[in-house]
């Protein structure tokens, strides 16, 4: 994924002595002159205000800030001496940097209240208009929680999943999954056949697909733009879509502000006709007896699909029983007045049938 540089902004930290705000470009705390210690973290701003001069991009990547081991003063990255105990800094160690600076957001609130006085404040301030005391941190309000996976969402698919469960408890008794069975004899009335044919022709059948994908034989229709693919770089065609941006800190007391960006590649997509050959009629033919015989078709007809279909027919007492065989072979054993096992569910629906013994 393609990180897209938006500039940058300087940061702040809170002095642990005296409460004070600091822009983070500064080594010293502006209310009480301690140094910045290493343990205190840079924080977003009240206000970014994000820019692109070259200057303060110089000044911002110019490498982590150091702390001297003696006196814990801040010193800008490079530095050989402390600049104020001129202690060795060899053996300096530097401000973490990389690290995402939490609550930042590139709009920023509006005001913030005084702790002091109550007095509402420009967010972009640091002490208090009305009586000079250190404002607190900003923080920006929470972004509003996206709808847990419940609600409207989860009950529509529960209704569904209860739908299903009962379609398929339904079709699972139809079928003779569950339910009373019973076992008769029933004796063979009919022996019926029935044999389909399918009749092709040309008609034009519409897709919708890549224009480089098309036929060349067919008609095309309306075109759009649309996303073929998604890359992590940028490419020719490509529409740049970017994340939420972010701010990590350079250990400078600024941070960079970058966006996570993707780009979709679009490309033409089009409607388009072409003649396939697809099923215009059927032809049946049907009847009695073990000689069954497929339709006929004129010279000029293509064919296409070939089914059939095969029954016998029962009667026990007064009832009477239809049974679909799986084969032309099984239906062959259906001689009329011949005995035939037969086991039913409770609608009637014969769930097996063999020549009895």
């Amino acid at each position: 994924m393609a990180k897209k540089s938006l500039g940058f902004v300087e940061l702040e930290w809170v002095c642990p002595t005296c409460n004070s705000r600091n822009p983070g470009s500064s080594r010293t705390c502006q209310g009480c002159g301690s140094p910045q210690p290493p343990d205190v973290k840079f924080v977003a701003p009240g206000q970014a205000n994000i820019t692109k001069d070259e200057e303060v991009a110089r000044q911002a990547t110019a490498g982590p800030d150091i702390h001297c081991p003696y006196c814990d003063a801040r010193n800008p990255a490079g530095a050989k001496v402390c600049k104020q105990c001129g202690g060795d800094l060899t053996q300096a160690e530097a401000r973490p940097a990389g690290e995402l600076v939490r609550n930042f957001t590139t709009a920023g609130p509006g005001v913030v209240k005084c702790t002091t006085c109550g007095t509402e404040n420009p967010a972009n301030l640091r002490t208090c208009k009305n009586c000079g005391a250190p404002l607190p941190v900003v923080k920006p309000a929470p972004a509003p929680k996206p709808q847990a996976a419940g609600g409207n969402s989860c009950l529509l698919i529960g209704i569904g999943v209860v739908v299903l469960l009962v379609i398929g408890v339904f079709l699972f008794m139809m079928l003779g999954g569950g339910g009373e069975r019973t076992t008769t004899v029933g004796t063979v009335v009919d022996s019926r056949w029935v044999r389909t044919i399918q009749i092709m022709g040309l008609r034009p059948r519409e897709y919708t697909g890549w224009l480089d994908d098309i036929p060349a034989d067919a008609t095309l229709g309306a075109c759009t733009d649309e996303v073929r693919a998604v890359v992590q770089e940028p490419v020719a065609n490509a529409r740049e879509v970017c994340g939420t941006p972010y701010a990590v800190d350079q250990g400078t007391g600024f941070a960079e502000v970058v966006q996570d960006c993707v780009y979709e590649v679009l490309e033409q997509q089009c409607r388009y006709t072409v003649n396939e050959w697809q099923p215009v009629d059927v032809v049946t033919e049907e009847g009695s007896g073990f000689n069954p015989t497929w339709p006929s078709l004129t010279g000029r007809q293509r064919e296409g699909e070939r089914t059939e279909q095969y029954q016998c027919v029962f009667t026990v007492g007064d009832t009477t029983y239809v049974y679909e065989t799986r084969t032309f072979a099984e239906y062959q054993h259906c001689l009329p007045g011949s005995s035939w096992t037969l086991e039913t569910n409770a609608s009637g629906r014969v769930l097996s049938a063999a020549p009895a013994e």
